[in-house]
């Protein structure tokens, strides 16, 4: 990698992966907490994938005005109000009373969580070129399995073992688990910069050169916040973005939240499941750095980000008839590895695709929108896991949605429309 860009990446990426991962585990952990909290709180399946859902509809409602008031207030600024205010909810899950209080914290979880994703994105690009930005945003996204990886042990064993002030484990999970993110936000303020022309660690010529390599792209992101309306008045195909993102975030969403439950559902002892449903986000992470580096080394986006959502699809059909808690776990690893090569792909491919003014709505639209599959993905889940008394259904579907994802990727990805690779300056030479 051309050595500016390293020189950035090690001094920003670092900070976001952390801040993404507490983001993701305080959205995901309720896949643990459900194991006991589900029968304290008398609910069931339904009920549970309903409240799982319900973060993503205040995720939708506050998204666009979220990344606007980015643009308006400066990325060091909104990053920490959004933590500390996602930290409190968090920590206050702990004491809901019964099933209504907790939907409406989870509604209010996913309503302060709505600006962090698309900002960080929308940030990355006034800080890297496009021909860069798959990989880079690689390292961002190994946050998801990085939470898992680490949380779904962590949270298992504080739900297991830590008892005490007349709480339960889930309780406790809620509080230390929640903490994190209120300390981090407080850091924000003063380990973020909001553009490169507020640091001091990049030379004027470094500067210079940054400008120059942006102006093709980012240069053109309009500093002044736009409208509502305008947002969601924006060109039709950010509405094919969104429905691509929409099936991908029903499978993102179904294995942050039913590994465990479908693991247990195959028998798998309670002190195991921690590390059995962390195991295929450890595949992941390689497979995500690799092929996003493929996708940069050969300014390819099509074929990467179809064939990543046909294999997570493959990967959920496995998981829908395994026999065992083991091929489980094996369809799952195959559907992380899919998921989480689509992701950077994803976001390199439509920000390239939607550059101009309108940028920072074009990728608030496709993320709200897109995310309302982890409303409805976790909702059709607990349905129908209620009303078959099975899991096949519900994975079986979010392979069908994932197929159809490739299908709407081909298509706006098709070689009949602007080539990415001229839209691109030329990749760098050197690896990450």
């Amino acid at each position: 990698m051309n050595p500016l860009y390293l020189k950035i990446s090690r001094r920003l990426v670092p900070l976001l992966i952390l801040l993404y991962l507490v983001a993701f585990l305080d959205r995901v952990n309720i896949s643990f907490a459900a194991l006991t909290m589900n029968r304290d709180l008398n609910i069931g399946d339904n009920l549970f994938g309903l409240a799982a859902g319900m973060f993503f509809l205040g995720y939708f409602l506050f998204e666009v005005p979220g990344n606007l008031m980015l643009l308006r207030v400066g990325a060091r600024r909104w990053i920490m109000m959004l933590m500390v205010a996602w930290g409190l909810l968090s920590m206050a899950t702990a004491f809901v009373p019964g099933p209504a209080m907790y939907i409406l914290l989870r509604f209010l979880l996913g309503s302060a969580e709505a600006g962090f994703y698309p900002g960080v994105i929308l940030y990355l690009t006034f800080w890297l070129p496009p021909s860069v930005r798959s990989s880079i945003m690689a390292w961002f996204v190994t946050a998801i399995p990085l939470s898992n990886l680490i949380g779904a042990p962590v949270s298992n064993a504080i739900l297991l073992h830590v008892h005490s002030a007349g709480l339960h484990g889930w309780q406790w999970l809620f509080i230390l688990e929640g903490a994190p993110a209120v300390l981090l936000g407080v850091l924000v303020l003063f380990l973020l910069p909001d553009r490169p022309e507020h640091v001091n660690w990049l030379t004027a010529k470094e500067k210079q050169t940054l400008q120059i390599d942006l102006d093709p792209s980012a240069g053109k992101h309009s500093n002044t916040p736009h409208s509502l309306l305008q947002a969601l008045t924006a060109q039709p195909s950010v509405y094919l973005w969104s429905l691509a993102y929409f099936c991908f975030a029903l499978g993102l969403y179904g294995l942050g939240f039913w590994i465990p439950l479908v693991l247990k559902s195959h028998g798998m002892r309670p002190e195991s499941l921690g590390w059995a449903a962390a195991l295929p986000y450890l595949a992941a992470i390689f497979v995500m750095i690799l092929w996003s580096r493929s996708s940069d080394r050969h300014r390819e986006r099509r074929f990467h980000l179809t064939a990543a959502y046909l294999a997570a699809a493959a990967g959920f059909l496995l998981a829908a008839f395994a026999p065992s808690a083991m091929i489980a776990i094996a369809g799952f690893a195959v559907a992380a590895c899919g998921i989480l090569a689509a992701m950077p792909v994803f976001w390199s491919a439509s920000t390239v695709r939607l550059a101009g003014p309108m940028v920072a709505a074009h990728i608030a639209v496709i993320n709200s929108i897109g995310n309302l599959g982890g409303f409805f993905g976790p909702v059709a889940m607990g349905w129908l896991r209620q009303t078959t008394h099975s899991y096949v259904a519900g994975l079986a579907s979010m392979a069908v949605c994932l197929a159809c994802g490739a299908l709407v990727a081909a298509l706006l990805l098709k070689p009949s429309s602007t080539m990415i690779a001229a839209k691109e300056t030329p990749a760098p030479s050197g690896d990450l």
